[in-house]
């Protein structure tokens, strides 16, 4: 059988079997006492049982109404969670984040991630700011930012971080050069080559370097810069060859190998403040990096 009910009266039912008194129910709910018990008299005849045994103005459940007490007690507990949720959703709508990257994230990984969000959440303002890793940490400190995508840091203390993608590692040669017919490479085959690459102090720099030890040698640097996505043309230009991320293989006269050996990889993590708490909308924009994040760095 299928019933309707008013609010009021399975809130006035809900106060009514709490307390197991009329009058103490009445006061809760800020209402005359007869027209608690008229309430509750209507929903008795909707549902057609008894849920109450009266005396006086003290009140027992029946078997039937403590049954019906737990239900509506569910039932209220859901719709309470749902407000808040929806009170969630309303503030992640209206608050801004503002999100760091590294440089070598610019190209083409940042941009479709915040399309993708900006899809799902149109009206959640997002800030973004790219620095090397030593800018994008002091951004977090400085309160800046709320999110740095970076490679790991190891001060737990100050930020959380959590992985999210390892990414291959490419070496990028001219398309006339010797290994261009190539599909993979040893850096050691390249040890007197010239290399292009990433002033000193940028994280990206850092990685690069570590591999080329792991590859027994140190390269021979012909030049240096701060901003990758004109790096990708000196290589072109034969001025160097360089060992670079797959985003930034995209201008013509360039050919990408895989590196056999030694392991070219770099992690790409995400990092917050352990000083202040996140609010609605990093929430949310935390939940969707985690779910929409491929372990290659690539989007579902």
């Amino acid at each position: 059988m299928s019933q309707r009910f008013k609010l009021n009266q399975l809130e006035h039912f809900r106060a009514a079997g709490r307390f197991q008194h009329v009058t103490r129910a009445a006061e809760h709910l800020g209402v005359s006492q007869p027209a608690l018990s008229r309430a509750i008299a209507g929903l008795e005849a909707d549902l057609g049982v008894t849920l109450f045994e009266r005396s006086g103005r003290a009140i027992r459940l029946t078997q039937s109404g403590a049954i019906f007490l737990r239900s509506v007690e569910r039932g209220f507990t859901a719709i309470e969670e749902g407000l808040a949720e929806i009170k969630e959703s309303a503030a992640a709508e209206t608050d801004g984040i503002a999100i760091g990257f590294l440089r070598t994230l610019g190209y083409n990984f940042i941009p479709k991630l915040v399309r993708r969000f900006k899809a799902k959440h149109p009206d959640v303002p997002i800030a973004l700011y790219q620095n090397n890793s030593t800018g994008l940490e002091e951004g977090m400190r400085q309160a800046q930012l709320d999110f740095a995508f970076i490679p790991r840091i190891e001060d737990s203390s100050r930020f959380s971080w959590i992985k999210l993608a390892s990414q291959e590692l490419l070496l990028v040669v001219p398309a006339g050069h010797r290994l261009a017919h190539r599909r993979t490479v040893s850096l050691s085959e390249v040890r007197n080559e010239s290399f292009v690459c990433f002033k000193e102090g940028h994280a990206f720099r850092g990685l690069v370097d570590r591999i080329f030890r792991a590859a027994g040698f140190a390269p021979a640097i012909s030049l240096e810069c701060d901003d990758g996505s004109y790096l990708m043309g000196f290589v072109a230009a034969g001025l160097g060859i360089a060992v670079f991320p797959p985003d930034y293989v995209r201008v013509p006269h360039v050919k990408a190998l895989r590196i056999a050996e030694p392991k070219a990889r770099r992690e790409v993590g995400l990092a917050w403040p352990n000083d202040r708490p996140l609010g609605p909308a990093a929430l949310t924009f935390l939940a969707f990096a985690k779910s929409s994040i491929r372990p290659d760095l690539t989007l579902r």
